[in-house]
């Protein structure tokens, strides 16, 4: 292990985040991407041991000076598991069958690193090849110490939305092509070595709670419904009709497959293949009513039949949204983009005449923490809005 001597702008930098820009200090050019470096200060004092990371044009910070650690080894990252399982504990996530994050990057001392648990199976994910050594001994970990009985180690770095996640690794046994997790009374079916993403975004736990409650024996739109999980917590919530649209055929039989999986009226759930703002703009023609909408699109899509830049395409949708809801109605929006206002596009896009009332906000769920400085990776906002 190599030992670097940084300035004290770096210095400064190192306890209030955990990624340190190449910006504030460019490491030597021999150094290789993901080399481990023990970064010290001109005083000679150990401050930090890190990872140059050349993907993302960073040093990830892994462990302070102060906590004793000489390397980024099995010590080491039993000590990161231990203090993550604790909190997931004392939230009351963790337990048989369940499914929750258990590592969220730097909120978890982990920068550049996600592990989430389905179950008895686990996925790590490296959002930069820098993390691949390390995410495999976290994933062995993981296995022998029987947290789970396999892990998948992915990498999802830059480019991989597009080209598909690089299975790196499995420790342990490999999962099932098609597993059901629990999420408290549901049942929800994840496929964890292909894609991005699995089929259930676990930092929407509480949203669904709160859509299930508000359901009760009215007329709920989900629109890119991706495989239903929304829908189905508004249809268990007891609502009169559900309505699933996505442009894809192939997560629209994957909610409906949710529906039978929880014992839900196949008859009370409709699906539509089609690109929401079309779905929207005809609805509205035909004088469709919705007494629920509930809008998560994608930050971006480069669908060729639909395609969907957040900045560009929110506010028209929530907009013409607006024109399907009835009068006391609900539209429950969701953002995932850095750096995007939700609250702004909701003030751009409805009426005034609606009468809207904020009736509450969210955001990340207590498995996924950060660090207080990191705005950017408090990335979730929703809101849930009565409109007159």
């Amino acid at each position: 292990m190599n030992t670097l001597t940084v300035p004290g702008r770096v210095a400064d930098r190192l306890h209030r985040a955990r990624d340190v820009p190449f910006s504030l200090f460019t490491p030597p050019a021999g150094i290789a991407d993901g080399a481990v470096m023990r970064l010290q200060s001109t005083d000679l004092t150990m401050l930090a041991i890190a990872v140059v990371d050349r993907g993302d044009d960073c040093f990830r910070v892994l462990s302070y000076g102060h906590e004793g650690f000489v390397a980024l080894d099995r010590p080491w990252a039993n000590a990161r598991i231990d203090a993550a399982l604790a909190l997931r504990v004392d939230h009351g996530l963790a337990g048989p069958g369940r499914a929750f994050r258990l590592m969220n990057g730097a909120g978890d001392g982990v920068p550049g690193l996600l592990v989430d648990v389905y179950g008895p199976f686990a996925v790590v994910a490296t959002l930069s090849a820098s993390m691949t050594d390390i995410a495999r001994v976290v994933a062995e970990l993981l296995v022998e110490r029987r947290i789970v009985r396999g892990a998948v180690v992915k990498d999802r770095g830059r480019g991989r939305a597009a080209s598909g996640v690089s299975l790196v690794a499995i420790a342990g046994e490999s999962p099932p092509e098609r597993l059901v997790v629990l999420e408290g009374p549901w049942q929800f079916e994840v496929h964890l070595t292909t894609g991005v993403n699995v089929g259930l975004f676990t930092d929407m736990r509480a949203e669904r709670q709160r859509i299930a409650g508000l359901s009760a024996g009215r007329r709920v739109l989900n629109l890119f419904a991706y495989t239903g999980a929304l829908s189905v917590a508004a249809a268990a919530g007891g609502a009169a009709r559900v309505t699933s649209v996505d442009l894809s055929e192939g997560v629209l039989a994957w909610a409906r497959d949710h529906f039978s999986l929880n014992g839900l009226e196949a008859e009370r759930h409709h699906t539509v293949a089609a690109d929401a703002a079309t779905f929207v703009r005809e609805a509205v023609t035909a004088g469709e009513r919705y007494d629920v909408v509930l809008i998560d699109p994608p930050s971006f899509s480069a669908a060729r039949e639909a395609p969907f830049a957040i900045d560009r395409d929110y506010v028209p949708i929530v907009r013409a949204a607006c024109e399907l809801l009835s009068r006391g109605g609900d539209l429950w929006l969701a953002s995932n983009t850095r750096g995007f206002s939700l609250i702004g596009a909701v003030q751009a896009a409805v009426p005034a005449a609606r009468q809207p009332r904020v009736a509450g906000l969210g955001g990340l769920p207590a498995d996924y923490p950060t660090e207080p400085a990191d705005v950017e990776a408090r990335y979730l906002q929703t809101c849930l809005l009565r409109l007159g």
